[in-house]
């Protein structure tokens, strides 16, 4: 079942009728609409100029006021729609489209700046804007209601992004800075300055094994140790190993997104959890726990995994997807980027969906609304057959 991650304002854009009908005929199944997302600013190449378009974070679909208490969810105005999703699977329908609402969970600068209280902060006392941290019941909450008003909608699954604890490295400001941090060196660092040491972690670790406080002096310390020495290169395994309490951390990490993603789980009811995997120090299956991301422990609560094989190397993407389908008995998705540096030629195109088929997941390709008419051609030639049975069927 191909599938593609698409924008709401992309397929306004175009008409949101023409869209679907153009997509249906290029073999895709499904669209991953971005229905609640971080701040954005993206070109279309297909329009004619070609123009970039610029949000700031928000909701594509009216929420339901009721569901929200303390965080209201700020909602996106988009030209000639009043409700993109509402709008969007009504024609998905018409073409024989499901829908999956992109839901984008953690990393929100509009979320931060307008609830700073409930923002990450650092061993050293600094929030950081675009993380919201999960300890926070006002934060779970406001996502278990996104979750439960996306469930409302004729969809068929919801795409879950960012659901660990948010590095702090990777801001979406709304002047669009670039972040400077060259004496970060390497992923360890990064992963210890992101640890949250907020006032909702502290109260809610009360209940847990680990010795906050003294976690927190070891992290500051080792941020230290790294900033003052060109040589300091040790892996966060390793310092895990020798010291406990920051195993304990870490532990503590995971059962805090392991109750938030079961309170998701129960939101959505019949609707399919499919979260995509990129939390922590990468892709692979095992990368999310210093993320607080333990796929081991989140598996009963979801339906599918979505790895994202954004990768030029086609055995490098099968890898991975094999890695995911042997540990965990969920549906695999592959997600493929058409980015030009990392798929560059029809050819390699055609290689990489091959591999990732073969290891038996569906394709989720990223992203309609920045693709060419070229790469729009690859899905039609490679989808295209397929999708003219499927519908065939659907009739």
């Amino acid at each position: 079942m191909p599938t593609v991650w698409t924008y709401p304002w992309s397929l306004v854009s175009e008409g949101i009728d023409s869209a679907c009908d153009r997509l249906s005929a290029c073999g895709v199944d499904e669209l991953r609409v971005a229905s609640h997302y971080h701040s954005i600013r993206t070109l279309d190449p297909r329009a004619d100029p070609p123009s970039f378009t610029a949000y700031p974070g928000g909701c594509y679909f009216t929420p339901d006021p009721e569901s929200f208490d303390t965080i209201v969810p700020p909602v996106n105005e988009i030209a000639e729609s009043t409700d993109p999703l509402a709008d969007v699977t009504a024609a998905a329908a018409e073409h024989g489209l499901s829908v999956n609402a992109w839901c984008v969970c953690l990393h929100n600068t509009r979320l931060g700046s307008e609830y700073p209280e409930y923002r990450l902060q650092s061993a050293f006392g600094q929030h950081h804007d675009h993380a919201f941290c999960p300890s926070y019941p006002e934060v779970r909450e406001y996502f278990t209601s996104v979750v439960r008003s996306l469930a409302e909608y004729d969809i068929d699954a919801i795409n879950l992004e960012s659901l660990g604890f948010q590095t702090i490295f990777h801001e979406h400001g709304p002047e669009f800075g670039h972040s400077k941090q060259q004496a970060v060196g390497g992923r360890t660092t990064e992963m210890l300055f992101s640890q949250c040491f907020c006032r909702a972690c502290r109260e809610r670790a009360r209940d847990h094994s680990v010795d906050f406080e003294r976690a927190r002096r070891l992290v500051r310390d080792c941020c230290r140790e790294a900033l003052n020495s060109t040589e300091w290169r040790q892996s966060l395994a390793s310092l895990t190993a020798e010291y406990p309490v920051l195993a304990e951390l870490f532990d503590f990490r995971a059962a805090v997104i392991e109750d938030m993603v079961a309170d998701l789980a129960a939101a959505s009811g019949a609707v399919n959890l499919d979260y995509s995997v990129a939390d922590g120090f990468g892709r692979s299956p095992g990368d999310g726990w210093p993320a607080g991301v333990d796929l081991d422990r989140l598996e009963p609560h979801l339906d599918a995994l979505t790895a994202l094989c954004y990768v030029s190397d086609p055995e490098l993407a099968e890898d991975r997807v094999r890695a995911f389908d042997e540990r965990f008995d969920l549906p695999v998705n592959a997600g493929i980027s058409l980015d030009p540096d990392l798929v560059g030629s029809r050819a390699e195109w055609e290689t990489i969906v091959s591999r990732v088929r073969g290891a038996g997941a569906n394709v989720a390709v990223y992203n309609s609304g920045l693709m060419t008419n070229e790469h729009l051609d690859w899905l039609r030639d490679s989808f295209g057959a397929n999708r003219a049975e499927n519908l065939e069927a659907y009739e």
